[in-house]
């Protein structure tokens, strides 16, 4: 067997009139062609992928692949699951990582496209006056990237259990006196709950603050996973089982039903104090899923800012750098009024 024989290949959707690699466009939710501009949903671009002989064994850290396009090289580490050919540019769905177990149940698809995720960034991030200028600038925003990400979703009926202390407080005045009494009361609540989509980041190198902070996505965009989906974005595979999260789905678990359980009281003005709490499960079901984030990797000052954008919902979140030099000027400014101010007073009164 040659060398090149030995290697794993990607696998690279074409368009079936001209030849050139087809992407996933959010937009229309159909297969695109950017050359000749032919459209085509999942069912009549079916068997037409470039297949190839798979290798289902994954040691190393590195792994080398060819673009069925043009025969380059491909780099990606352990869990990447989707690159671009660096000689051609065309979207690699790098197949050998979504076989068998690695292979995803669901994803939901991009419904957002790589401009209107700039706008929502920019958007967002002019909310805040010291953001650095150099942000907002084309060539910074156009490193926007999307990615899917790996997560394990549980749906999970429980029926949940909570014992709280509910504290009202009343006051009155009798004469020069002002009296104040206390009453405590037992509560008591039970209910079975049903717990659609508790969602749990599934890579261990994920900024997990980040990545779940735009949360949640919607539940009826769940689709059954397809390689199609991956065209013109990148993509990630879980390296966390559901093993390795179901103590954190568990702990989100008893979170949302202590919340669900508590909605259900009122009328203690002095507080209430849960004293404990339980969740039996009833049912349990999981999924490993893929999910749609726009990231951008924004240096400043030597320090590194990672922002995301819900794919689908538009829902932002990251660090924001502040501009010292923004907040001198505006410093400054502020300064300068108040001395003008403070001297035309100064003035007046002479």
């Amino acid at each position: 067997m040659g060398d090149f024989e030995s290697r794993e290949q990607g696998i690279s959707l074409k368009c079936p009139h001209c030849g050139s690699a087809l992407t996933f466009n959010p937009d229309s939710q159909l297969l695109e062609c950017a050359v000749c501009g032919s459209k085509f949903n999942e069912d009549e671009i079916k068997d037409k992928a470039i297949s190839f002989k798979e290798q289902e064994t994954f040691d190393e850290e590195l792994k080398d692949y060819h673009c069925p396009s043009c025969g380059g090289e491909i780099l990606a580490d352990e869990t990447t699951t989707t690159e671009f050919c660096a000689y051609c540019g065309s979207p690699v769905v790098l197949r050998g990582r979504v076989n068998g177990m690695l292979k995803p149940n669901l994803i939901i698809p991009f419904a957002i496209n790589k401009e209107k995720a700039k706008q929502i960034l920019t958007n967002y991030l002019k909310q805040f006056m010291y953001v650095p200028k150099s942000f907002f600038e084309e060539a910074n925003l156009d490193k926007i990237t999307g990615i899917y990400y790996p997560f394990w979703e549980a749906d999970i009926d429980t029926n949940s259990n909570l014992v709280a202390e509910g504290k009202k407080i009343r006051t009155w005045t009798s004469g020069d006196r002002k009296y104040t009494e206390t009453s405590y009361y037992n509560i008591q609540r039970t209910g079975e709950i049903h717990f659609e989509d508790i969602s749990v980041n599934a890579l261990k190198s994920a900024d997990k603050k980040l990545i779940e902070s735009v949360l949640p996505y919607p539940i009826p965009d769940h689709k059954p996973f397809k390689m199609e989906y991956l065209t013109g974005f990148y993509s990630k595979k879980n390296d966390l089982s559901y093993e390795d999260v179901s103590p954190e789905i568990h702990s989100k678990l008893n979170s949302y039903a202590n919340t669900v359980l508590l909605n259900t009281i009122s009328g203690y003005n002095g507080g209430v104090r849960v004293k404990n709490s339980k969740s039996d499960i009833l049912k349990h079901n999981h999924d490993y899923t893929l999910l749609p984030v726009w990231i951008l990797d924004y240096k400043y000052k030597g320090k590194d800012y990672t922002f995301a954008v819900n794919g689908v919902t538009g829902k932002a979140f990251g660090e924001i750098p502040i501009s010292k030099t923004k907040l001198w000027i505006t410093f400054a400014s502020v300064t300068a009024g108040i001395v003008a101010l403070l001297s035309l007073i100064g003035g007046m009164v002479l």
